[in-house]
């Protein structure tokens, strides 16, 4: 038992003063999340609209009012449409509004008991591909056309709206992105890590060596594997610290479980860097080939966007990559606040990815391979 538990301790060691490792498990991921921290993802769009008034009239004054006193709105009065339109197509406008002349007082019905005038037409024009974007300014376009209808009829509101402010769960964007980036440093370290140190290893002829001693083989790659489950213990410990103390992230579940399934989805990823390590040539070998299967699951599997941006055949595929449970877990326990119970369905399927990952480096890893 002291013996096995000095090779762990030697195999830490190893691992701390790797620094490429360190690299992939802590810094990595790290300056992920303060790039991402830096960013306000909650702010509104800005939204530049301009008033083009053919007088001064009431209505062009209730109009600017109204757009000025919302905050993501920026409101210019613009002297004529042609200039304005020019400004919107030349992308220095996002929406043009009309204001026709009429004055505030005239819906009332013709004199003699005639039809009344036709409804007035605010005229706006907005770029298409930013209907999204532009829906903001044309609600209260809308509002500030009805609060005039009303004015002009002389009709009282008959329906108010009571507003009661309740102090509610808010999630942000980092608050999903902050167990995204736990899973992407989890499965980085564990696959690149592990794939380069294992052919540095049969590049220095330690496997080799380590065969012509009494030492059985197997202990020493255990000892390797929980060095780096132990690091990845760090590794979350120190994204999540990073993430909350630093960056305002929240966590709304029980950390504790964040461990857990770091930990677990780990074995997973270790699987996977025996495999690359077991088919790579050299180190740099070992990087490109490891690169090369983390970084589709790291950017289909969910850690910067939610996957149902995918096309629907794409979510079918990508729901059973590695990550793509690992994540949904964590964000279950991190931002649902739920227990690593609710997390049933994503265990279950990290459990078959790692009888098949074993299965996959078993076969392709050889300790006395040259």
């Amino acid at each position: 038992m002291s013996s096995t538990i000095k090779l762990l301790g030697a195999s830490v060691k190893m691992l701390f003063r790797d620094k490429q490792a360190l690299f992939w498990a802590l810094a990595f991921p790290v300056i992920f999340a303060v790039i991402f921290g830096m960013f306000d993802f909650e702010q509104p769009p800005e939204v530049r609209i301009g008033v083009v008034a053919e007088s001064s009239t009431p209505l062009s004054g209730a109009v600017v009012d109204g757009l000025e006193r919302v905050e993501t709105l920026t409101v210019s009065e613009r002297s004529d449409l042609d200039s304005a339109r020019a400004a919107l197509e030349g992308g220095d406008l996002d929406i043009v509004l009309r204001v026709p002349e009429i004055p505030l007082a005239g819906g009332a019905p013709a004199p003699g008991g005639g039809a009344p005038p036709p409804p007035v037409e605010l005229e706006a024009y907005y770029d298409a591909a930013n209907r999204d974007v532009n829906q903001l300014a044309l609600g209260t376009v809308e509002r500030i056309a009805d609060a005039t209808n009303l004015r002009i009829a002389g009709a009282s509101p008959v329906v108010r709206v009571q507003q009661t402010p309740v102090s509610a769960k808010s999630v942000t964007y980092f608050d999903f992105l902050l167990p995204g980036l736990v899973g992407m440093g989890v499965m980085n370290f564990s696959i690149i890590g592990m794939a380069v140190a294992i052919t540095r290893f049969r590049e220095q002829r330690i496997l080799r060596r380590i065969l012509a001693t009494p030492l059985a083989p197997v202990r020493f790659l255990g000892a390797q594997v929980g060095a780096r489950l132990l690091l990845s213990v760090v590794q979350t410990a120190v994204i999540l610290g990073v993430g909350v103390l630093l960056l305002g992230g929240t966590v709304y579940g029980n950390p504790l479980w964040i461990f857990v399934l770091a930990v677990v989805a780990n074995v997973v990823f270790l699987n996977i860097g025996f495999a690359v390590g077991g088919r790579a040539s050299n180190p740099d070998a070992a990087q490109g080939m490891g690169n090369a299967v983390a970084l589709p699951m790291m950017f289909l599997s969910g850690v910067f966007f939610p996957t149902e941006g995918l096309p629907e055949v794409m979510q079918d595929v990508v729901a059973f990559l590695p990550l793509t449970p690992l994540l949904e877990a964590l964000r279950t326990v991190s931002v649902d606040g739920e227990s690593i119970t609710a997390t049933g369905p994503q265990l279950a399927l990290l459990g078959v990815w790692a009888v098949v990952s074993f299965a996959l480096a078993s076969r392709l890893f050889r300790f006395d391979r040259a």
